[in-house]
């Protein structure tokens, strides 16, 4: 029989989609439309099965559910959507176990009241398989868009733990009022600190204190639009460069502090915008994390992240107009901080 040439890719293209999907394909060579499939791995447990398939990048996995004749029943059918969410939570889960929990969290609400969640797992799987790091530098739009506070979930990362940070405020007697990104999990142990000794004499490094694991004092920010399911890493890997052990000397010691805990501080990352007033704009977040050492542990009260009304000290040389004598505007208030977020989104992922 003669194969016309899109016969052909089209048998390329089915081959391909089925290999994908863990069948063996066998093709008649007397009939080239004739495909048959057997199933590679037929007695896999399922939680293996969704193990193997962490391993899979989000165009692979796509295609999986192109090829695969359950997913697509599942994909179409509105009133198995349970069992749609529980397959990519589990994939999730498999391929990010740190954040995947936290991610699987963004529709738990729906899920409980049996209602299609708001940000279905099979989109939140691929928001953050394709994400990106946050350009640095965008420029300003004539017509910025709306409601981003309610449209942008952010993930906390603190070494091999991960959680949903919200929006929380307190009255700092300097500043006034400061709203900032909080997570604060119930327990997370991160281990013992290395040198005791300096410790308690309040004293300490970080390097002292974590010794070499700072990799579990180590912070990152995503962030994912839940209307276009486009996600950015807004603070890269970073590792505290300073703490400060609390003592009955601390001013205006918060209430949910103790003496002896141990607070870090690290550096601000900076994302700005061109073309915005005379002086552009930027956003500084400024990453603070509290531990609290028990018997041979410690436990991660919260981890913040700050948006600075005003330059700190390292960031007041660099961000000085010397032609306007001023600083730029800085996005600091949740509203605003957040449509610049959503705006680095769009940008980001249109390069």
């Amino acid at each position: 029989m003669y194969c016309t040439p899109k016969a052909v890719q089209e048998q390329i293209l089915k081959r391909k989609l089925l290999t994908a999907s863990g069948c063996a394909v066998t093709l008649n060579k007397d009939r080239p439309d004739a495909a048959t499939r057997r199933p590679a791995f037929p007695d896999v447990p399922d939680d293996v099965l969704l193990h193997l398939l962490g391993h899979c990048d989000a165009s692979s996995l796509l295609a999986l559910e192109t090829a695969s004749r359950a997913l697509l029943e599942l994909l179409r059918s509105p009133a198995r959507h349970k069992q749609q969410e529980s397959l990519w939570c589990g994939c999730i889960c498999a391929r990010w176990p740190r954040e995947g929990p936290a991610l699987c969290s963004l529709g738990d609400h729906e899920r409980r009241l049996g209602l299609r969640p708001r940000a279905p797992a099979r989109q939140i799987y691929r928001a953050f398989c394709t994400k990106k790091d946050a350009e640095e530098d965008i420029e300003n739009v004539v017509a910025p868009g709306e409601g981003a506070l309610e449209e942008l979930a952010f993930i906390a990362v603190v070494g091999d733990f991960a959680g949903v940070a919200s929006w929380d405020e307190e009255s700092d007697p300097v500043v006034g009022n400061r709203e900032f990104l909080r997570w604060q999990p119930p327990s997370v142990l991160l281990g013992p600190f290395a040198n005791l000794e300096a410790y308690e004499q309040g004293q300490a490094t970080v390097a002292e204190l974590m010794g070499d694991r700072l990799d579990r004092v180590r912070q990152e920010l995503h962030v994912i639009d839940l209307r276009s399911f486009l996600c950015v890493t807004l603070v890269s890997p970073t590792v505290p460069e300073a703490v400060l052990i609390t003592d009955v000397n601390w001013p205006h010691t918060p209430s949910y502090l103790q003496d002896g805990d141990a607070v870090f501080f690290t550096n601000s990352s900076c994302n700005s915008m061109s073309g915005f007033g005379e002086c552009g704009a930027c956003c500084l977040l400024s990453p603070t994390l509290a531990l609290r050492p028990t018997p041979d542990n410690s436990r991660l009260l919260f981890v913040d992240f700050f948006p600075e009304a005003r330059p700190p000290p390292r960031w007041q040389e660099l961000l000085w107009n010397v032609e306007e004598s001023r600083y730029p505007h800085f996005f600091h208030k949740p509203e605003e901080l957040c449509e610049f977020v959503a705006e680095i989104i769009r940008q980001t992922h249109s390069r």
